[in-house]
């Protein structure tokens, strides 16, 4: 508004000084010539007066453009304020396992984070800001008091939990924040509220919603779940806070994106509803999964190979897992034209709350056993098929593991432990040398056949286990010739329950690794010497 102001005003410039100029002035006329005595002088002759000369007229000037005005703040209503009492400081000490050292207690340390209340005495937050906990109190708004706090539930997976507390009197007149029944709209303004770095006070910022897609959820590192985008700042002890849309929420503030400037992250409704939902009964059974790949269709061959018309309708699947929900329903190279009556892309998207989001969704809001019908194509011919839905174990191998100790055992100087993500970022393993034994488990029904991946993680020297260091991050794979199928399995190998082992213990790995041999005379005193030297405290935690 500014520009176009300014260019009217400069255009009317030459035009004011044009209109501007002054007339020229009249001349007075000349005397008439004198003559002789006798004739009488004439009259005088009054001097003309000049002609009026007529003022010109002002030019018009230009209404000067308003000059922009900010916006008031809008201010929260009496309820919104008395609401903001329940938007509460966390501050949790924490023990930190150790999955290098597994027989050890672990690290301590401290960190804070954002919750809201949503009942009597119960207060959301996010999971990673109450992960691994001995101790939580909550602070209520421009109040000293810290109040203890006890996890009632937690879904990692979602990285949300509820706390609840015994003393609820400094809570008695507090209104609960009521939860929104619908998503955002791009462009839709949020404010994101809670206790960041930098004060105790409680801070507002805000910000419009940007984006809305899948994202990869930080906590458990392996789950990807619907997330809104926004450019309010999320700092580190928003984590937990309400992310409101006039007086409702619409999500809870979870993770921020360090290469970009103010770029945050909310959890939202669906995500949120589905966790009360699932709670209900008293326990969290954790997410489903379709356990399915699904590949574009756009290519225009591929379409006329499989039968479609150019109508940018249908996705093609591309891989099932084995031993997941949709094995023996879905097959590689299905069609699926439709879910539950939803029409899928030729991107396997679908409309959900007038959004385009990923077919996947629909089992994002959906429970253990609840059942999806497919429209597919199989062999040019239409069908419908149901998949009953229910979680997939096999890929929680590659999440992050938490409020809980490590298991393990040791035998021999020799450490066993589940292969998870936790232990091959506390060793620095690389994935890549377990690629074939982490696809077989996670995609080709090896979970099927055992409970866990185990890797021998650490050789704690002594001469029972001579010239064993090279053996260290290897997959086990036999024990005096019988498949290894866990961890359990395989404390009963070593420590048989009746006591009676074979004269030696010769332990296969995988990849043709020559087996490793172990002399049973000597292993219990062994075991007993490399406790006491490494402080061991037990052969084996498999809680």
């Amino acid at each position: 508004m500014i520009r176009t102001a300014t260019a009217t005003l400069l255009a009317s410039l030459p035009v004011l000084a044009n209109i501007s100029e002054n007339a020229p002035e009249q001349p007075t006329p000349p005397a008439p010539p004198s003559e002789v005595v006798s004739t009488p002088e004439p009259a005088p002759q009054p001097e003309p007066t000049p002609a009026p000369q007529p003022e010109p007229a002002p030019a018009p000037q230009p209404e000067p453009a308003p000059a922009p005005q900010p916006e008031p703040a809008a201010q929260p209503s009496n309820t919104m304020a008395a609401a903001y009492r329940g938007i509460v400081k966390i501050e949790v000490a924490t023990r930190k396992p150790d999955f290098a050292t597994p027989w050890q207690t672990g690290r301590y340390g401290r960190g804070n984070g954002t919750g809201f209340m949503v009942g009597p005495g119960t207060f959301m937050t996010n999971a990673h800001v109450v992960a691994d906990a001995e101790r939580i109190h909550i602070s209520p708004y421009a109040d000293a008091r810290k109040i203890p706090a006890r996890v009632r539930y937690v879904a990692h997976d979602a990285d949300l939990a509820i706390l609840e507390v015994e003393d609820t009197s400094a809570f008695a007149d507090v209104p609960c924040l009521q939860f929104s029944d619908t998503l955002p709209r791009l462009e839709d303004e949020v404010r994101a509220i809670g206790y960041p770095i930098g004060g105790n006070r409680l801070s507002v910022t805000r910000g419009i919603v940007s984006r809305i897609d899948t994202t990869t959820y930080a906590h458990p590192r392996n789950e990807s779940h619907l997330t809104l985008q926004v450019d309010a700042a999320i700092n580190p002890g928003n984590s937990g806070g309400p992310v409101l849309m006039g007086d409702k929420v619409i999500g809870v503030a979870f993770q921020g994106l360090l290469e970009a400037n103010s770029t945050g992250y909310v959890i939202p409704m669906p995500v949120i509803k589905r966790f009360l939902k699932d709670i209900e009964d008293g326990t969290y059974d954790q997410y489903v999964d379709l356990a399915v790949t699904f590949m574009p269709l756009i290519n225009p061959a591929m379409r006329r190979h499989y039968s479609l018309p150019d109508n940018a309708m249908g996705a093609l699947v591309a891989d099932v897992v084995k031993g997941g929900c949709s094995d023996g329903v879905l097959q590689a190279g299905d069609v699926v034209l439709s879910v539950n009556d939803r029409a899928v892309d030729s991107s396997a998207m679908i409309e959900m709350d007038g959004e385009r989001v990923q077919l996947e969704e629909l089992a994002e809001r959906a429970f253990k056993n609840e059942v999806l019908r497919f429209r597919i194509l199989r062999e040019g011919k239409e069908q419908e098929v149901e998949v009953r839905l229910a979680p997939l174990t096999s890929h929680r191998i590659m999440g992050q593991k938490y409020d809980s100790m490590p298991r393990y055992i040791h035998f021999g100087g020799l450490v066993f432990q589940p292969l998870n993500l936790n232990v091959i970022s506390a060793h620095s393993l690389n994935s890549a040398d377990f690629t074939v034994e982490l696809d077989n488990y996670l995609r080709r029904g090896g979970s099927v056949e055992k409970e866990d991946i185990v890797v021998v993680t650490k050789v704690l020297r002594d001469e029972v286990n001579a010239r064993f260091e090279n053996y260290g991050r290897r997959i086990v794979t036999k024990v005096n010739g019988e498949k290894v199928k866990g961890l359990v399995h395989l404390y009963a190998l070593l420590y048989p329950q009746d006591g009676n082992r074979p004269p030696y213990t010769v332990i296969e790995f995988a990849g043709g690794s020559r087996p490793l041999v172990i002399d049973n005379a000597v292993i219990d005193s062994a075991n007993e010497r490399i406790s006491a030297g490494y402080g061991v405290p037990a052969p084996a935690n498999l809680n």
